[in-house]
């Protein structure tokens, strides 16, 4: 196994097969438990492959961990937050996140 800088495994300290046994075993729904509201699900199921979730006040914030089912939330095309999540590593500590940050 790879282990250079930038390689994905090596932040995961796994490969694949166990990143996929996680999830399936319920990694996944244990790692975003405070971060669902009630109607979550229908919410995003209306979502096409183009589109997410843009919050407000973003999700890292105080003010959402405090009451994550207040936050505005609206469908936006997918290009949207990728853009604004490179800005965001741009202005924060100048580090271009790459590829997911262009569409």
């Amino acid at each position: 196994m790879d282990r250079r800088a930038g390689d994905p495994r090596t932040a995961l300290g796994a490969g694949h097969s166990a990143w996929l046994s996680w999830i399936f075993s319920g990694g996944l729904r244990e790692f975003y438990e405070g971060m669902r509201w009630d109607g979550w699900r229908s919410e995003v199921s209306v979502l096409d492959g183009r589109q997410g979730l843009s919050f407000f006040p973003p999700l890292w914030s105080a003010e959402a961990r405090r009451d994550l089912s207040a936050t505005s939330r609206r469908a936006v095309p997918m290009a949207e937050l990728l853009g604004l999540g490179r800005d965001s590593c741009l202005q924060f500590d100048g580090t271009d996140p790459g590829f997911l940050g262009v569409v």
